[in-house]
């Protein structure tokens, strides 16, 4: 082979080296979009217990990916709702899910469906119970959102109104942080929480805000027993001054120690517990 036959195979190798380590990174960029792109994590659920829950429910599920064994629980459910399992490398997941715990495991899901204010007032009368609702002003950390939609669901809570706009909204942070109770769970989202305050009013639902300020929620357990709404405001500013002027009574937790703020979800789970206890 003459000297320039090889510069030719040389050259004409480099060039198939370089194709292939561009299409890499192409590939690799596509995959970073994908991964900033809220609604590609939206469209997953992670974690061990999270997935089981979500396969116990009637969510769609589309397929489930896995580089961990499968749990025999989640074997069993996805066998009888014939959806598909694929094999993975962990790295692939890690790659995905870099900022949850995704235990080896996560499901697609179709985009999550939003209910709306009316069906959360049906089911109340459904059940032929008394109204009980949370509304969320401006809370923005998944994971007080995840806690708190995991207590509501325990604590018997009809339905969740958040806002469309200044509030964290259903994500895959949220999906795990409520370990499965979403799947059981009623969320509205609403473009103005002012307007639908007032249309709560107007079905004869008490408005209820909470702040370290208000009155002892001890005195209040009649109240609690009626149609209720209650609001939790965002760790920082608590409630927004237009909502707070439409509530019907501002109510407090008392506390002994030194501060006199508590964590949103902490805070709401005990209200959301005053108000089962009333019920009983």
């Amino acid at each position: 082979m003459s000297s320039l036959h090889k510069k030719i195979k040389t050259h004409l190798k480099k060039l198939k080296t370089n194709e292939k380590y561009d299409n890499k990174n192409e590939n690799r960029k596509r995959l970073e979009k994908r991964m900033g792109n809220d609604k590609f994590y939206d469209n997953f659920v992670v974690g061990k217990n999270s997935v089981e829950e979500l396969l116990k429910s009637e969510s769609e599920v589309n397929f489930i990916i896995a580089s961990c064994k499968i749990p025999s629980k989640i074997l069993e459910l996805s066998k009888n709702r014939k959806i598909i399992i694929k094999k993975c490398d962990q790295r692939k997941l890690d790659r995905m899910f870099k900022d949850l715990n995704h235990q080896g495991i996560a499901a697609q899901i179709s985009p999550r469906k939003y209910c709306s204010v009316g069906h959360i007032l049906e089911l109340s009368k459904i059940k032929n119970e008394k109204t009980f609702i949370l509304i969320l002003d401006k809370i923005q950390d998944p994971h007080n959102f995840g806690a708190i939609i995991r207590t509501a669901e325990c604590m018997g809570v009809h339905g969740i109104i958040i806002g469309k706009r200044n509030c964290v909204q259903i994500n895959s942070t949220v999906e795990k942080c409520s370990c499965g109770a979403i799947e059981y769970s009623n969320i509205a989202r609403v473009d103005n929480l002012s307007n639908t305050v007032k249309k709560l009013k107007e079905k004869g639902v008490w408005i209820i805000g909470t702040d370290a300020d208000g009155k002892d929620i001890k005195k209040f357990e009649g109240l609690l027993k009626e149609n209720i709404a209650i609001i939790i405001g965002s760790e920082g500013r608590g409630i927004s001054e237009l909502l707070r002027k439409n509530c019907d009574e501002i109510l407090s937790i008392p506390m002994k120690g030194k501060i006199n703020s508590l964590n949103a979800s902490v805070a709401s789970a005990i209200f959301m517990m005053k108000v089962l206890e009333s019920r009983r």
